[in-house]
């Protein structure tokens, strides 16, 4: 598909891998980031390196898929729920037997459960959800190939009263991006503390005086700065207490399997280049004016 038709198709509506982010449940993308890409005040998410790799291995899975379980599988232009117009689907495949199909590449088998389980991470199981809301399937074959040599097929049922849910936040996610309520952010969630940076990138001289409601995140900021540099000396004085007994050994075997490694490191001298931030610390007023 046409890359600009595809990011053309998104806008209108709420896709399979959006679903977890419209609901907040997303380890990759918040309501905020999504949000602001449906209404089109963010440029659409062009992939990294993983999500290459992702596309490039999807023709692969999808194959392999359809050797080992003897289903045939075509993929379907753009879909949309009947009723709900706002929710759409870009399947990653449907069987001539009834079942839609879905295929991932992951890097570790961490979430992963049994094969022939429905324990899939969240956000995919809610994905598959999403999907068979869309194409009335009964059931989903999620294909993944972990760690590029483990090849494993879940096998995830259509639940009916987890879809109303899914449907449910996702109409109200819907409502929001064409009303302009915008979701707040995550403020403990990485994406959106780098999403804050890059809206808002330089200043404009205005000094504004604190309100009770900021004093008690000042407060919260400083208790949470206090016990993070407790907690810190802690764990660095465990360690030194292993590094003090193991002397000069290479390594401290642990009977989990996990070791602590001693190595020798080298690091050699570098530069680096100019770049423009914004640097946001606590300083006396008079410093703020300089």
């Amino acid at each position: 598909m046409d890359r600009s038709q595809f990011h053309a198709d998104r806008l209108t509506g709420i896709g399979g891998s959006d679903a977890a982010a419209a609901l907040g449940l997303s380890p990759y993308r918040s309501q905020l980031e999504l949000y602001m890409e449906k209404r089109g005040e963010l440029p659409p998410f062009e992939g990294n390196e993983a999500t290459l790799w992702g596309t490039l291995l999807e023709p692969v899975v999808r194959n392999e898929y359809a050797r080992r379980t003897g289903r045939e599988v075509t993929v379907p232009p753009l879909m949309r729920h009947p009723k709900h117009g706002f929710v759409i689907a870009h399947a990653d495949g449907l069987t001539t037997d009834g079942r839609a199909y879905e295929g991932k590449t992951a890097r570790t088998a961490d979430g992963w459960g049994e094969p022939g389980t429905d324990q899939v991470p969240q956000a995919y199981l809610i994905q598959c959800q999403h999907v068979m809301l869309v194409t009335a399937t009964p059931v989903t074959d999620l294909a993944v190939l972990i760690g590029g040599q483990d090849f494993r097929t879940y096998e995830i049922p259509a639940d009916r009263e987890l879809q109303q849910m899914i449907l449910d936040g996702e109409a109200d996610f819907w409502s929001r991006v064409q009303e302009g309520r915008a979701p707040d952010p995550n403020f403990n969630g990485d994406s959106d503390r780098e999403l804050i940076k890059s809206l808002y990138p330089g200043t404009n001289g205005e000094i504004l005086q604190a309100t009770e409601q900021h004093m008690a995140w000042r407060t919260a900021l400083e208790e949470a700065q206090e016990l993070s540099g407790h907690y810190a000396n802690l764990a660095a004085g465990a360690k030194s207490h292993l590094l003090w007994q193991m002397k000069e050994a290479a390594a401290l075997v642990f009977p989990d399997g996990k070791a602590l490694r001693r190595k020798v490191v080298t690091k050699k001298p570098y530069t680096v280049e100019a770049q423009t931030y914004i640097d946001g610390r606590f300083v006396n007023h008079k410093e703020s004016k300089e």
